[in-house]
């Protein structure tokens, strides 16, 4: 091969490789198990622009989560970044234990790591953790109880919304792996069949068809905004639902 054809071949080269895309891009999930090798799909968690790695140890009745938010295939403390894992603490204490059916319990950090509030601590390597444990039966309404809901509520997507000229707001909480979607509304006004209505209607927007399964709707309670002493605003006409969408 000549002096010419030799600098042509190696622009070529160096095009081509400049024009290729990184492979968490191309193929994230051929990325995330040859990168973390001990990692499933169900690990991993899309919210807020970030992947979480969550990472799940039990002992006893207590399960322990450590959290690492990743952009652009790499651990990232970008902006955001514990809203991202503390949502997806949320929603595994959902899917493991049901919806208020589980207590996340008071933050504690190891040695050489910090605690973020008060249930969510920052481990040494940066990973975000937390601790819960699950509940069978129906649970009283209690600070612990009401202390978890307000942290988690706080973290849902605020929307206004109304049904027959009665205003309402609708929180809704990101998608967990296994499709669940979780929402709260809160009507000023009306009942508990207009509630269902609205709720109804969302659901079937949310959807893009008729084909869901509502999982759950129960009562629940309007608590103070976090940072404040947990309490409760309001328990009339609040409903909380949980639902997925089929294909």
């Amino acid at each position: 091969m000549n002096r010419k054809y030799s600098f042509l071949f190696l622009g070529l080269i160096l095009c081509l490789s400049g024009c290729m895309k990184p492979m968490y891009e191309t193929d994230g999930e051929l990325y995330r198990h040859s990168r973390y090798w001990e990692s499933s799909d169900q690990d991993w968690y899309d919210v807020d622009d970030f992947q979480v790695f969550a990472y799940r140890t039990i002992e006893g009745p207590t399960m322990t989560l450590r959290l690492v938010p990743h952009r652009k295939g790499v651990p990232s403390m970008d902006r955001g970044y514990i809203a991202a894992a503390q949502k997806v603490g949320f929603n595994i204490m959902t899917a493991e234990c049901g919806s208020q059916h589980f207590t996340a319990l008071p933050s504690k950090a190891s040695n050489g790591g910090r605690t973020i509030d008060r249930f969510f601590y920052q481990n040494r390597d940066l990973s975000l953790g937390a601790r819960f444990v699950c509940h069978k039966g129906e649970r009283k309404v209690n600070s612990a109880l009401l202390s978890t809901e307000q942290q988690k509520w706080s973290l849902a997507k605020r929307k206004w919304d109304k049904i027959n000229g009665v205003e309402a707001y609708v929180d809704m909480l990101p998608v967990n792996n296994d499709g669940v979607q979780q929402m709260r509304i809160r009507l000023f006004g009306g009942n508990a069949n207009d509630n269902h209505r609205l709720a109804r209607r969302i659901i079937e927007n949310t959807c893009d068809n008729t084909n869901f399964r509502i999982l759950f709707d129960q009562p629940g309670v309007d608590i103070v905004p976090t940072g404040r002493l947990a309490d409760i605003i309001s328990n009339e006409n609040v409903w909380i639902y949980g639902f997925t969408c089929k294909p």
